[in-house]
This record gives structure tokens, C-alpha cells and sequence, in this order.
């Protein structure tokens, strides 16, 4: 086993009967906000909140309401695997088990049956389908969950989709290197034609991030106006079919969370404007701040290049002139710089463009 320095007799042993015996899985979505999950051996798996972990035993407290928030304690012996809610995990047999740091804070982990890690900067899971689009390559694809062990999201929830033990088994694997991922080249994958690479100088690329931004800033300016119940229905429109216009396609996703609810959902962006003007508030404030480049612009197999924004919105909900719901929620904005040509007193050329692309949510609080 790669999670341990030196491997004794007896942690393999209790690993193959692990591996041998235990059967029980979930699909269920665990590790959501301030719970950790310990999947024991001989259980279903339990929210709680670690306090910690000695040679013998688990310190926990249980995240049920009926436990009263009592201390309680597990034979360390009886854990197949632990998963603090930021997303590090623990295999917990033996004495030189480490906590391993499983969640990226910018994209979303896909581990398979053949223990490989698929990136994906999106993520959408449809019945027995997850459709996602790839990190490396930047295509559409989809992966069916029976081929599926473990998801990690990037906010440091995870979804099972097979039994605990081969989740552990890959992990114990992959352990080492949580960060040596595979580019998805499946059936379902856009064919991405080569294209030769424009290499950027150190001026361009600061020219283009500095419209990425300003661009940010814009889609943000106009989810204002679009709420403000002050502005007319013309200028909601006007601004609504101008947002649309910042994206590289109308049909780029945004992801939308809630304190209330744990689960994200995902819009095409124009359907995303649009809600915006039915929500049932008397009024909606959207204020984006800190609208910034967090990674430097990198070249795609596509000729195009990619980056990152993130920012942070303030929403308030008012009725009744009282604000009845508000919330802060961190953004990840990918920007795309993508060719497109022109033709100038009948000479053609190429020209460089920044569009706006997919929104995800990397945390929601309460302001």
C-alpha cells in the first residue's frame, strides 16, 4: 500500500478482510457544511464532526440532533475511511495513516474503476449520467456512475457510487498524487481539431486579463439593473441580451447555491438572467466585488486560451423593505481568449476577443 511509510502485516490483513467483506455503499452526497463523514466497516456511514484521532480509537461528535452534541468514540479498527467536509480523507487502519488533501479549490475530481482522476471544471450529474466539461482539453463529455467510484467537488463534498472498499482501495492508490489527472478521451468527447498555437507576450496577455476583468464587472453591473425593480422593463432587457453577449456561448452554465439548501443547481446563462426576474422578492440587490484573475491566461489543444476569475457576489432579498434573505457566494469565472477574423478594406485578419464562460460556486455563507 502506497498511504503508509512502512506497511504492517496486520494492516494488510484487516485491509483484505475490508476489501472482502464489506459491501455497503451510498450515492448519497455527504460532507456538506460542518459535517465530516466516518464510513465504518460494519455501518452506515455517520456525520459528525471529528475531535480526533489516536493510536486505538475516533473522537466524534454526532451532527444528529437528537445526539446533543455528546462526545462519542469508535475503535479506530472499526473505520474503513474518514472525509473531513473541506474534502482531506483518512484511511484510518494502521499507524502511519496521514490525511491526504482530496478537494482542489478549482475544479471537481472524477475517480474511476480504473483509478483515474478526470478534472472537470463543470459538473452536472443527470440520473446514472455525470456530464461535465474536462480540464485539460476543455471538451463536453459524460461518464455513466457505473463507471464511477468517487466524486470529489471542489467545495470538499464527495458522492459515493460504489462500494466504500474499492473507493478505498483507489484511494489508497492515488494517494501519493491527488493531483495526476487523466484528460478525458472517451466515445463522448467534441472532437477538438489541432490548431496551431499563437504564443501571447507578456503585454498582450496583461491587455486581454484586463478585460477579462472588466468584463466581469460588467456581467456583474447588469445583474444589478436586472433585479432593481427601480430600472424600466427595457433597460432589463436591453441588459439581459447584453450579458448574454459577454459569454463565449448562451448556452454556458451557472452554477446557483443557497444557505438553505445543499443541493447547486445549473442554468444556460440567458435562462440563469431571466430568473433573476421572477424571484420572489419585492426587490433583489446583486452586488459583484473583487472581480479578479486568480491564474495567469494558459493555451488549450484548441488555440484558445483559458483562465480563471474569481469574485464574490452579495444577494439580498427584500419584502416588505426588510431584507428577508442575503448571502455572500465565492465565484469561479472561466475566461476564454478565443481568434476570430475580419476582413479590413478586403484583406483578412485575425483578431483576439475575451468572452466570459462558465460560472461555479466555490462557497455560499451567510453574510
Amino acid at each position: 500500500m502506497v498511504f503508509f511509510d512502512q506497511p504492517n502485516q496486520l494492516a494488510m490483513r484487516k485491509l483484505t478482510t475490508l476489501l472482502i467483506l464489506s459491501v455497503t455503499f451510498t450515492s448519497s452526497l455527504f460532507a456538506q457544511l460542518g459535517n465530516d463523514v466516518i464510513y465504518r466497516f460494519d455501518g452506515e456511514p455517520l456525520a459528525c464532526s471529528v475531535s480526533s484521532i489516536s493510536r486505538d480509537e475516533i473522537r466524534y461528535k454526532e451532527a444528529s440532533a437528537s445526539s446533543q452534541n455528546r462526545e462519542s468514540s469508535l475503535e479506530k479498527d472499526r473505520a474503513l475511511l474518514i472525509f473531513r467536509e473541506n474534502g482531506d480523507f483518512l484511511l484510518p487502519y494502521g499507524n502511519n495513516s496521514v490525511w491526504v488533501s482530496g478537494a482542489n479549490a478549482r475544479i471537481h475530481k472524477i475517480i474511476t474503476k480504473d483509478h483515474s482522476i478526470y478534472p472537470a471544471l463543470f459538473l452536472e450529474i443527470e440520473g446514472n449520467t455525470i456530464h461535465y466539461q474536462d480540464y485539460t482539453n476543455k471538451t463536453n463529455q459524460e461518464v455513466s456512475t457505473d463507471d464511477v467510484l468517487i466524486v470529489i467537488r471542489k467545495d470538499g463534498s464527495h458522492q459515493l457510487f460504489a462500494p466504500t472498499t474499492q473507493v478505498v482501495e483507489a484511494l489508497a492508490t492515488l494517494s501519493q498524487n491527488m493531483e495526476a489527472y487523466t484528460s478525458s478521451k472517451g466515445v463522448h468527447a467534441e472532437e477538438v481539431p489541432e490548431v496551431n498555437l499563437v504564443e501571447l507576450t507578456a503585454d498582450e496577455e496583461a491587455h486581454f486579463i484586463e478585460i477579462a476583468e472588466t468584463k466581469a464587472g460588467d456581467f456583474g453591473r447588469y445583474l444589478g439593473i436586472i433585479c432593481d425593480p427601480r430600472d424600466t422593463p427595457e433597460d432589463k432587457l436591453y441588459s439581459v441580451n447584453a450579458a448574454v453577449k459577454l459569454f463565449i456561448s448562451d448556452s454556458a452554465k451557472i452554477e446557483v447555491s443557497s444557505t438553505k439548501s445543499e443541493r447547486k443547481k445549473y442554468f444556460t446563462v440567458r435562462d440563469y438572467l431571466e430568473r433573476l426576474r421572477i424571484l420572489p422578492y419585492d426587490r433583489v440587490d446583486i452586488t459583484w466585488m473583487q472581480a479578479n484573475m486568480v491564474c495567469g491566461l494558459r493555451p488549450g489543444l484548441d488555440g484558445k486560451y483559458y483562465g480563471v476569475i474569481a469574485a464574490q457576489q452579495l444577494f439580498k432579498g427584500y419584502l416588505d423593505n426588510k431584507v428577508v434573505y442575503q448571502d455572500v457566494t465565492e465565484k469561479d469565472v472561466e475566461v476564454v481568449l478565443t481568434r476570430y477574423e475580419v476582413f479590413d478594406e478586403g484583406e483578412k485578419q485575425q483578431k483576439w476577443d475575451v468572452f466570459l464562460s462558465n460560472i461555479g460556486v466555490q462557497q455560499t455563507r451567510d453574510k
